[in-house]
């Protein structure tokens, strides 16, 4: 059964605390509680937050808790304490969407890294709720977002909708399917070619493919394995291995065919990052001039990306990820 939280309501919820605030059944079946982080629950337990990113710059997931109850991506720079984890590229934060030329602003970068004020920065303002429907089999949330100047923040640039859909596999993998809209409602959006972007996460170290906790393997849909997956055009790629408990995981995230420029281009970094970017064929095809990806927005316009993310217990064999992807790509 779903159940369906019209506008008005949210705009209700939206005034109430964060403790308050519950939507859905907690003991059966999806719910959410909070506006900031949007928590997500599923029989009562924990499956991720929506964080608005005030502070950071942009909205992004974090924790996402996979099958196997361990947490799958990155927990530094949200969490302390983990000796395991690099802390390097402090904004690559969970699972996110960021670009890193729009209009001459920055929307991958943290602002706040003394290692990168030669840059001029953007941020993505989450503005809120907008559409909730649950039930015992998934859920799915629209949340709207704004891409401002970081240094004047009334100067709007565009904004993107966003909708979200959590659901289980019967094997208990984790999914997560992603539409989001960019729209240029406030003038031309001119989206220079750069290698970062676009929809990323930042996995736990054990699914790095070097260094002392490396356990981790890439695939994609093409057969390129390991670092030969960098800046190649896939359907889908696959991080696999171990998470720290030692139990056997991965997380594919698949392009569909709908989404701008599909087959994407990918971001696949040996120390744990992927990311689908369909801005980068300059700086990731070496016979390509430099500038190939860019892309401008015409004003009044839009443009579709639409991911999913599979979190995985066991091999990828198990997880039959071409046939999922088959699967996804026919809807």
């Amino acid at each position: 059964m779903r159940f369906l939280l019209p506008i008005s309501a949210f705009l209700f919820t939206c005034l109430v605390s964060v403790e308050a605030q519950t939507v859905g059944n907690d003991g059966s079946g999806w719910s959410i509680r909070g506006t900031n982080p949007i928590g997500i629950y599923f029989d009562g337990k924990h499956v991720s937050d929506y964080n608005a990113g005030d502070e950071e710059g942009k909205p992004f997931f974090y924790p996402v808790i996979g099958p196997t109850g361990e947490n799958m991506t990155r927990h530094w720079p949200m969490k302390e304490g983990f000796e395991d984890e690099e802390q390097d590229h402090i904004h690559q934060r969970g699972l996110w969407f960021g670009l890193g030329k729009v209009n001459g602003l920055d929307y991958w970068h943290f602002h706040g890294d003394e290692r990168k004020q030669d840059k001029t920065f953007g941020k993505i303002i989450h503005k809120g709720m907008n559409g909730v429907k649950m039930g015992s089999d998934s859920l799915t949330f629209n949340v709207k977002s704004q891409w401002v100047a970081q240094a004047d923040q009334e100067k709007r640039i565009c904004s993107d909708n966003r909708e979200f859909t959590f659901y289980y596999r019967k094997d208990g993998a984790l999914v997560v399917e992603t539409k989001l809209t960019l729209n240029a409602d406030a003038g031309d959006v001119e989206i220079k070619d750069d290698k970062e972007g676009a929809w990323s996460i930042r996995t736990i170290p054990t699914l790095r493919l070097e260094g002392e906790h490396a356990k981790g393997h890439i695939l994609n849909s093409e057969g390129d394995e390991g670092k030969g997956a960098w800046g190649k055009r896939a359907s889908w790629v696959n991080y696999y291995g171990e998470d720290r408990a030692g139990n056997a995981i991965g997380i594919a995230m698949f392009d569909h065919p709908t989404s701008f420029r599909h087959p994407t281009w990918w971001h696949a970094r040996h120390y744990g990052l992927f990311t689908a970017n369909p801005f980068g064929q300059g700086n990731f095809e070496k016979e390509t001039e430099i500038g190939a990806g860019d892309y401008t927005l015409k004003a009044g316009e839009s443009i579709d990306f639409r991911y999913l993310t599979i979190f995985y217990k066991g091999s990828p064999e198990e997880a039959d990820i071409p046939a999922a992807y088959k699967k996804f790509s026919e809807r």
